[in-house]
């Protein structure tokens, strides 16, 4: 069977006290092997709850791992004192500053490398399919 989908979940803040809790749900689809989803979902859901959905290139994340990266709505930088990545993430007027294991983002990298290999993304035939297909709808 061909692996298809990496999906990690990622506790980012954890209140008991308060009942809720943050998580970042991170994905990748092998159809889509360059960028990576990043959902922030707050459980229970609440509007006041931190929330949203932003995507950057899968290298783009690997890179913040090791220096600053990303620009606009999505900022990674690394903090290895504390063992982690922070990511801020903006949308709209909202902002969200959430810390991820650096571990926990690594593993998640290395088993989408494992799908597709960097630089392997796409051939010159499936990017002319994926044109044609557009062209015709």
């Amino acid at each position: 069977m061909q692996v298809e989908d990496v999906t990690a979940e990622l506790v980012v803040d954890d209140a008991p006290s308060r009942g809720r809790l943050t998580v970042l749900q991170v994905s990748w689809r092998r159809a889509d092997p360059l960028a990576v989803t990043l959902e922030l979902i707050s459980r229970p859901d609440h509007p006041a709850l931190p929330r949203g959905t932003w995507v950057v290139l899968r290298d783009a994340l690997r890179a913040g791992l090791d220096i600053p990266t990303g620009g606009g709505d999505v900022r990674i930088t690394p903090e290895p004192d504390r063992g982690c990545v922070r990511l801020d993430l903006t949308a709209g007027e909202l902002h969200s500053v959430v810390r991820l294991s650096i571990d926990a983002a690594r593993t998640f990298l290395d088993a989408t490398e494992q799908v597709v290999p960097r630089g392997q993304e796409r051939s010159a035939e499936e990017l002319d399919a994926v044109l044609e297909d557009l062209l015709r709808t």
